[in-house]
């Protein structure tokens, strides 16, 4: 009699998504600059299918020598998870990036409006210890007062340079 909870081998359906996923992670490695790809722990024979997927253009091709490159990857589970860590990274740091880019701008509109003007003007001194107060609000006050976008620019310039020196 068999087992009921038996493993069995993985469902066509599953393996499909699977196969999917690595040629994602290969797309992304595609979309890297070479900086990025540097820290790849990939042997010669993988790194020279990878430039070559880079360099071939966007076409029927390109598409060739992604299934290609993922089938080489789905064999080697080391440079597989090589390439996910890479590009964990890499969109990992863009995402802190980019969420700084937002506080700094959430921070500049805060300022311009005059009810949080204050309090805005309260986080900025906390957070960015290198800023100048008397600066920001003279700004502010500028762009309230005349609606010029210069202010607004400059604003934004201040807090940006203020949060690259202060240490996370």
């Amino acid at each position: 009699m068999k087992e009921p909870y038996a493993p069995t081998a993985p469902s066509r359906s599953a393996l499909k998504r699977q196969a999917h996923q690595v040629e994602e992670v290969v797309q992304g490695l595609l979309n890297l600059g070479g900086s990025q790809l540097e820290r790849l722990q990939w042997d010669q024979p993988l790194r020279a299918e990878l430039d070559l997927a880079r360099k071939t253009p966007q076409h029927g091709a390109r598409k060739r020598q992604i299934k290609h490159l993922s089938a080489l990857l789905r064999r080697d589970f080391d440079a597989l998870e090589s390439a996910r860590t890479v590009l964990e990274e890499s969109t990992g740091a863009h995402r802190v990036q980019v969420q700084d880019f937002h506080l700094l701008e959430d921070l500049r509109e805060r300022l311009c409006q005059e009810q949080s003007r204050a309090d805005a003007l309260q986080e900025a001194s906390q957070r960015y210890p290198a800023c100048d107060e008397a600066l920001l609000e003279q700004l502010a006050r500028s762009y309230s007062e005349t609606g010029d976008r210069r202010p607004y620019r400059e604003i934004f310039r201040h807090l940006r340079t203020a949060a690259e020196k202060t240490p996370r």
